[in-house]
């Protein structure tokens, strides 16, 4: 087999691992539910906690997000929940929330579906190089390459969310979710914004990319290690 080939080899092998580790990244902290109650007990909305902003008690507030995160994972699942918000018994969610949350399960599926197909493609690669008794200097010279170009992609969005998080997430939604604007919700009456406010999307975008960056990092070094002693 040509050497170039084995290079392409090593570049689908690259892609695959920095696709997974993107999405893995994205993954944790999305359904981390530790993170979501550190945020929901330092957040607050027009002077109020979230709880109280809400109007339920933060043991309510927490077994709710665990109930939506559940609802992103199974597409049988329904958001049909009534909750006593405010000393009043009421639907939690509106039609408005849950068609946009209908939206939002979707595109979690298929994250779920691309991280594991990413996975099984850089384990296919990765055997086929060992198989072959290739290098992995030459696996670690493409992935360092392309990590450096996906890199400055990341750090160009890194610094458009650090200087105006506003603009990278409204084309965030018109990029995911095209020809609607179910995604614009109200912070006085709409829970579902209430529970994931954009300060706690700050702090998740910024949590998810520094992870994904430490990732990346740790497969560039496995690989600075191995192609210094495999084969040599």
């Amino acid at each position: 087999m040509p050497r170039k080939d084995y290079k392409m080899v090593c570049l689908i092998c690259s892609l695959s691992f920095i696709l997974f580790a993107f999405l893995g990244a994205v993954h944790f902290w999305c359904f981390h539910e530790p993170f979501y109650a550190s945020e929901h007990r330092k957040l607050t909305l027009y002077g109020k906690s979230l709880p109280e902003h809400i109007g339920i008690s933060i043991e309510e507030l927490d077994e709710l997000t665990s109930f939506t995160l559940d609802y992103l994972n199974d597409k049988n699942a329904s958001l049909d929940r009534q909750m006593n918000i405010k000393g009043q018994m009421r639907e939690v969610f509106t039609e408005d929330e849950k068609l946009h949350m209908v939206d939002v399960q979707k595109l979690n599926l298929i994250a779920n579906k691309l991280l594991l197909i990413s996975a099984i493609i850089c384990l296919i690669c990765i055997a086929f190089l060992l198989i072959k008794k290739q290098p992995f200097s030459i696996l670690f010279n493409v992935y360092k390459k392309t990590m450096l170009t996906v890199l400055s992609v990341f750090a160009a969005l890194g610094i458009w969310v650090f200087l105006d998080f506003d603009s990278f997430w409204t084309m965030f939604h018109h990029v995911f979710f095209p020809g609607n604007d179910l995604w614009i919700l109200d912070l006085r009456k709409d829970i579902l914004i209430m529970i994931v406010p954009p300060e706690f999307f700050y702090h998740l975008v910024i949590r998810i990319l520094f992870t994904f960056i430490a990732i990346l990092f740790t497969g560039f070094a496995v690989l600075s290690f191995l192609g210094r002693r495999v084969y040599d």
